[in-house]
């Protein structure tokens, strides 16, 4: 009785929010959906081709999912997409992952414990149980879940009018990387937590006597509104390495659903009688309006460069996504099927909507529009001696030789662990692909577990080095550690010949002697002078 009550409070919600969303568009008119189609090798998933027109991209949408239930909720990251799904009528929901690579689905819980819709980063899950108001995460890798938290955690924000309510159907919990963010009323009023999965530490963001609302985290960036007296909202920014906090709006409005990622934030404001969408430039302090429509574009997302967003321009309810690199706008679909907020993570979008009669899961992989390949950052991690098991922000990650790949700048902690040498632990900024390279210390039975120093009580240091062209291979010592751009970690500190070689280059070399713990050695190589002596 309780799993079908459960669905029918789902189901119920879904149908809200969809009613919710045809309110917003005004003067929608009926149109026909899509041909759904099958694509070779997907199973269940199918290929819906969106309208011709002078907006609409050609883009291929696959529905990922085929079930007689519904399907709702979705949310990606990477590799995955999680949604709550049903099987059938008689069914009281779960919790589904889907591997976009492997093109493989499976059923991580049996029930549908959530009071928010589930939220992934990487290979954590997140949500808020619905019987306590706790928060809680699934770990892909361990296939375990974990309550990280025994606080009541508010998740609606009920205060605004009810023309306005649409809004208060959005989660407020957020992932990045290792950290989870979600907004209390633990004080009396709501404040923004912060709970991190590496260090299983709790942090209260917040302490202002206003309320703190709709937080969003990326890396190590948290965005929230704060609400007036008035009932309008600024919204703010907080850095957690560096504890800097900036109001990034300069003046309260109605402001609704802010979402971070990498130098962007964006949100929907209201601009006289309908929402638009903006984008604030961390770095630069700039606002840019992204839409300017006399009808609502609402529910945005952002990953790097690409914002999405629902929107009705046409009478129809559609989702577009605008390019902050090319300044292209691209309509994704326009099927008045009732598409729910879109997600995005790197160049794909997801969502859920019922234009084949019940609501699927769907996922559009965008083109890129500009000359350059997205970018993608390679770390090659390995120890001396090798065969070290690696930790990436504390999951297992293989031994050593072992390499990571991220599609965007940021950071993660790492650990080498192997017998008979002492841990090794740093935390990894990234900006560029590179190589890094640790120089093991053999375990002393007796010692400490600080870092090694040298007779004179020198403590290690480590060697950065980079050329121009990259891809150069490198001698430390005599020894070849890999190619530009490297860092060797934990070497004992001394001056060190360093050699730069690369096909096509003349050699380089030259003497690095220590100015610190961390040294860097930038080379320009200059090319071979053929048939020249």
């Amino acid at each position: 009785m309780k799993n079908g009550m459960t669905k029918i409070c789902r189901i119920a919600g879904l149908f809200l929010l969809i009613a919710a969303i045809s309110m917003i568009a005004q003067g929608i008119q009926p149109g026909s959906t899509g041909n759904v189609s099958s694509v070779d090798g997907w199973n269940p998933a199918f290929s819906m081709a969106t309208q011709t027109g002078d907006n609409i991209s050609n883009l291929q949408v696959v529905q990922v999912t085929n079930q007689t239930g519904e399907q709702v909720s979705p949310r990606i990251s990477g590799n995955w997409i999680v949604w709550i799904g049903f099987e059938n009528e008689s069914d009281g929901g779960g919790l589904y992952l889907y591997d976009i690579a492997n093109r493989s689905e499976k059923r991580i819980l049996d029930c549908s414990p959530f009071w928010t819709f589930p939220e992934i980063s990487d290979n954590w899950i997140g949500w808020v149980e619905n019987q306590n108001n706790s928060v809680c995460v699934y770990d892909i890798l361990n296939d375990t879940t974990v309550q990280v938290t025994s606080l009541h955690a508010m998740l609606l924000w009920m205060g605004r009018p009810s023309e306005y309510a649409i809004f208060d159907y959005m989660p407020t919990l957020s992932m990045s990387n290792n950290g989870v963010v979600w907004q209390d009323s633990l004080n009396g009023n709501m404040n923004i937590f912060y709970f991190n999965l590496s260090s299983w530490d709790e942090e209260q963001i917040t302490t202002s006597p206003a309320d703190q609302i709709s937080p969003s985290t990326s890396g190590n960036l948290i965005v929230w509104l704060e609400k007036t007296k008035e009932g309008y909202e600024n919204v703010f920014l907080h850095n957690l390495t560096s504890g800097e906090r900036r109001r990034v709006t300069d003046y309260p409005a109605v402001r609704e659903y802010p979402r971070v990622s990498g130098d962007h934030i964006v949100w929907a404001e209201l601009r006289d009688t309908n929402y638009d969408i903006c984008c604030y430039n961390i770095s630069s302090g700039n606002t840019t309006w992204i839409t300017n429509d006399s009808v609502n574009q609402i529910w945005p997302d952002i990953s790097g460069d690409f914002i999405v967003w629902t929107d009705n321009r046409s009478g129809n309810i559609e989702i577009y996504v605008y390019d902050l690199s090319t300044q292209i706008e691209t309509q994704i679909i326009n099927d008045n099927a009732f598409p729910t907020p879109p997600q995005i993570s790197a160049n794909q979008i997801v969502w859920s909507d019922n234009c084949t009669g019940n609501s699927e899961i769907y996922l559009c992989t965008l083109e890129n529009k500009s000359k350059t390949a997205p970018q993608i950052y390679t770390v090659q991690l390995n120890s001396i001696p090798q065969g070290a098991d690696v930790y990436v922000n504390n999951v297992p990650w293989g031994r050593t030789p072992s390499t990571l790949s991220f599609d965007r700048p940021g950071s993660c902690h790492i650990k080498f662990v192997k017998k008979g040498f002492r841990p090794y632990m740093a935390t990894l900024g990234i900006s560029a692909s590179m190589t890094y390279v640790v120089n093991l210390e053999q375990e002393v039975p007796a010692g400490p577990s600080a870092p090694h120093y040298d007779i004179a009580g020198i403590p290690p240091i480590d060697i950065t080095v980079d050329s121009v062209p990259r891809g150069a291979n490198v001698s430390i010592g005599g020894a070849h550690y890999g190619t530009t751009l490297i860092t060797v970690a934990d070497l004992p500190a001394s001056d060190y010949p360093i050699e730069v070689t690369l096909e096509g280059y003349q050699p380089n070399s030259t003497t690095m002697k220590p100015s610190g713990l961390a040294n860097v050695v930038n080379v320009t190589l200059n090319p071979e002078m053929n048939g020249m002596d």
